[in-house]
């Protein structure tokens, strides 16, 4: 998509360049009938410049190609009006072109949010005294010493690059292949993840989810401009906190922490509580004979309705990797129990991991 974006739009900037080639008698253009001053030629050379500066930004990735794209198509257009019998098809051009610079105008600034927002998660202050191992559950001090966790050197934050394939609804049949970043951390307590899927081609769903000091969010954004889920509340801020719950197998020192309550079920089961603020959660972790996780269920609610209930929420380990010496699922799914039928909405799977110690 970057390059047919940069072949078209440099296409449209040398056409321009007729415009300046005639003004100034530079080159005989027959395709342009109609005079041109050598004012209006200086102007047509600009156009072509930001038109290019527009196409080489664009495959940059530079967060300024939108808003030269817009200059460039808003002075295009007027120039094809000062010379419309003759270059009025470039308007075709110029519309195509300012769909895609409002698109990466509302990109840049989803961005610059995001951005914002990680920055939290990545400036650590001073982390509360951890639990001691003796302190835990046989099932999670056994889960601890076969995933090769370091007591002396916890983990206060991971950076989590992701591949998923993710499903919006229960009757869709096609997967959607996704990328996500995340960020999860001891202080502040919570996780940031950022996710981009796309929709059709040219146009992508941007989405964002936050837990921080007690608080969910959830946003959802058709190319980074048209809102379709902006979700907060009670139920967002419970089901956010079992969802980071869930995920502590990615950072095995979120185990040790004092706002996480254990309670022994058996020698391969034990429950966790987090309590943050005003928000708590629960749910349960399953493990093999092996003390490998397996397995986690919470009762999470469906939906953020007035009347929505709360459904099995499980997350199931398919596969497992090794990272910076720490052995965590690296391929897991997410289902809900619902009473029309099990609906796994994501296969996710970890492509790499930056941890942080203490």
């Amino acid at each position: 998509m970057k390059t047919a974006l940069l072949f078209f739009a440099c296409l449209h900037g040398l056409i321009h360049l007729m415009g300046f080639l005639k003004a100034f008698k530079l080159a005989e253009i027959q395709q342009l009938t109609q005079p041109i001053s050598t004012i209006q030629g200086v102007f047509w050379l600009i156009g072509t410049l930001l038109l290019l500066a527009f196409a080489i930004a664009s495959f940059l990735g530079k967060p300024l190609a939108g808003y030269l794209g817009l200059a460039a198509v808003v002075l295009s257009q007027v120039l094809i009006f000062t010379v419309w019998q003759d270059a009025k098809f470039g308007s075709i051009a110029n519309l195509i072109l300012l769909f895609v610079a409002i698109q990466m105008i509302y990109q840049a600034n989803w961005e610059k949010k995001i951005d914002s927002e990680k920055a939290l998660f990545k400036k650590s202050g001073s982390i509360p005294d951890l639990r001691k191992i003796e302190e835990l559950p046989p099932a999670i001090q056994k889960w601890l010493k076969a995933s090769g966790y370091r007591m002396e050197s916890p983990m206060i934050s991971a950076e989590i690059h992701q591949t998923a394939q993710m499903k919006m609804k229960p009757d869709q049949t096609n997967w959607k292949e996704a990328q996500a970043f995340q960020v999860s951390s001891l202080d502040p307590l919570g996780f940031h993840w950022q996710v981009e899927m796309d929709m059709i081609p040219g146009i992508k769903i941007f989405g964002r989810d936050q837990f921080i000091d007690g608080n969910g969010e959830m946003l959802i954004r058709i190319g980074a401009a048209i809102p379709i889920v902006d979700e907060s509340g009670d139920k967002i801020n419970e089901g956010s906190l079992q969802r980071f719950l869930g995920e502590l197998v990615w950072m095995p020192s979120l185990a040790f922490h004092p706002a996480i309550s254990w309670k022994e079920i058996d020698q391969n089961t034990a429950e966790a509580t987090l309590k943050i603020n005003q928000t708590s959660g629960s749910g349960t972790f399953h493990f093999n004979e092996a003390g490998d996780f397996v397995r986690f269920e919470a009762l999470r609610f469906y939906e953020n309705k007035e009347d929505s209930k709360r459904f099995p929420w499980i997350l199931k380990v398919e596969e497992y990797r090794n990272f910076e010496g720490v052995r965590i699922p690296s391929k897991m799914n997410a289902t809900w129990e619902l009473p029309e039928g099990d609906w796994t909405w994501l296969r996710l799977q970890i492509d790499s991991i930056k941890y942080t110690y203490n």
